[in-house]
């Protein structure tokens, strides 16, 4: 890069330069030669009869003397000028006596020799100049080109100046970015889902090697004789290489256990006392609702260079959130279970009409009467795609309770594409009329000409409990289903 270093170079090409410059000028003064020579044998052998071309308009020679200038520039210009106004001036003295010339001659006669010498300096210069002002643009590109070159260089070095930096920013104890990026994969509605992901941040973000996520068990009975504790069963391991090589129960009188129940910290071996060597740091994992612990995450070993404040800091991280999705997850899952309709088909669902037909079974059995069970199966339904099945299942449902009685159940079946009717105060014989009435209102929303669900067909199965004859809830479930399936031919 220093300047001494760039001497030899620039000399280098200086004297590429001038090397190609003298054998530009060789090759046009054999041009000139040429084209010369060229004229007089045409001169000679078709118009002898005009020596020199003396007598034409303009002149061969300035053609020549234009196309040498224009191709080479001002010097090659010149010496093709000169050498044809010399021929031309030969010509023009050729055969007469120097005295005669002098005293007599025509100053007209040269002018056209003056004409070579001045266009070919003329036109060669335009030329020179045109090509300093390329070699100038030449010259600026290469110096823009060399900088750019420069500038990418630097910018590769600090590209890879950057990564170097990056690779040990994140690799050093607290990678924020990374580490938050990977607790958002905990984001879950079910709790056994979270638990896979919870083990890789362990293992990623502690590097233990041996480690278990414990769940707290509400309906653990104690022992004989012995008051209630808290127990902890095992959910999830990884580095176990048989099941018996750590507790599957762990209780509040365990050490490090309880601890963590009072303290809410990260306890490790050191903490806990002699008696934990099974454990060697133990985390809770609360519910930030009703601060309760509803689990542990338990580290039995752990390389020696890891287990550093930093190590027990993200160890704590990661088991507040831990503690946070797996009760979220279990509300969310309360709330669910607790809901009584079908989202997909806007009707009751399958769990909400066994406790229903239930009810009635024993409203029947107690106070008499009658009550319908009927199955609707969609025929063809397991054709379609999961976007015209939810279509197919919402447009019935809709149709399903506009023809249906406000006294009348209408829900999902266990079964998909099937439907269940509870139908109070309906005998067999009025069942039938019901069934057809919705067979008609389901061709006519969906069936119609063009529209494709027209070959989805309905079956139905029926079947009543009395006082006289009472059913159980699973008994009318049954039987419905057997009616359903001998209508279409596939039971007895």
């Amino acid at each position: 890069m220093s300047v001494a270093g760039t001497q030899p170079g620039n000399g280098g090409v200086a004297a590429a330069a001038r090397g190609g410059r003298y054998s530009r000028q060789v090759e046009s003064l054999m041009e000139v030669f040429l084209g010369l020579a060229i004229l007089v044998v045409i001169n000679v052998v078709w118009f002898p009869e005009d020596p020199g071309y003396l007598t034409v308009s303009p002149h061969p020679f300035l053609f020549l003397t234009i196309l040498m200038a224009s191709r080479y520039g001002t010097f090659d210009g010149f010496v093709t000028g000169v050498m044809c106004a010399g021929i031309y001036v030969t010509y023009a003295w050729w055969g007469r006596e120097t005295g005669t010339v002098v005293s007599a001659f025509e100053w007209t006669q040269i002018i056209p020799a003056y004409m070579f010498v001045l266009l070919g300096v003329l036109l060669g210069e335009i030329r020179a100049m045109a090509t300093r002002e390329v070699d100038s643009a030449r010259a600026e590109a290469a110096v823009a080109t060399e900088r750019l070159d420069a500038v990418r260089r630097d910018n590769e070095l600090l590209t890879r100046v950057k990564e170097e930096l990056q690779g040990r920013v994140l690799s050093a104890e607290d990678p924020l970015a990374r580490f938050y990026e990977s607790a958002r994969r905990l984001s879950t509605l079910r709790p056994d889902e979270a638990y896979p992901s919870l083990l890789d941040l362990v293992a990623r973000f502690t590097g233990a090697e041996k480690f278990g996520i414990y769940v707290a068990d509400p309906d653990a009975e104690p022992l004989p004789g012995r008051k209630a504790v808290r127990t902890f069963k095992l959910k999830a391991q990884r580095g176990w290489l048989s099941p018996d090589e750590f507790d599957a129960v762990l209780t509040a009188e365990h050490p490090a256990v309880d601890r963590v129940l009072r303290t809410r910290e990260v306890v490790t071996a050191r903490d806990a006392g002699p008696m934990t060597h099974d454990v060697l740091a133990c985390a809770a994992m609360p519910d930030p609702t009703d601060d309760s612990v509803i689990g542990l995450v338990v580290i039995q070993r752990i390389p020696f260079v890891r287990l550093t404040q930093m190590t027990v800091t993200h160890l704590f991280t990661i088991a507040g959130w831990a503690g946070k999705t797996i009760a979220d997850a279990r509300r969310f899952e309360g709330a669910m279970d607790a809901r009584v309709d079908d989202e997909r088909a806007g009707v009751f669902n399958h769990r909400f009409m066994c406790e229903r037909l239930d009810q009635e079974a024993a409203r029947v059995r107690r106070y008499g009467g009658v009550s319908s069970y009927m199955l609707v199966r969609l025929i063809d339904f397991e054709t379609l795609s999961d976007e015209d099945r939810g279509t197919v299942l919402r447009q019935t449902g809709e149709v399903f309770r506009k023809q249906l009685r406000n006294v009348d159940v209408v829900g999902i079946y266990r079964i998909p594409g099937v439907f269940a009717f509870i139908l109070p105060q309906t005998n067999a014989n009025q069942s039938v009329v019901v069934s057809a009435r919705v067979n008609e209102a389901f061709r006519r929303a969906l069936g119609g000409y063009g529209s494709r669900f027209a070959h989805i067909r309905l079956k139905t199965g029926v079947a009543t409990t009395t006082n006289t004859e009472p059913k159980t809830a699973q008994q009318v479930m049954d039987e419905a289903e057997r009616f359903e399936l001998a209508s279409r031919g596939e039971g007895s």
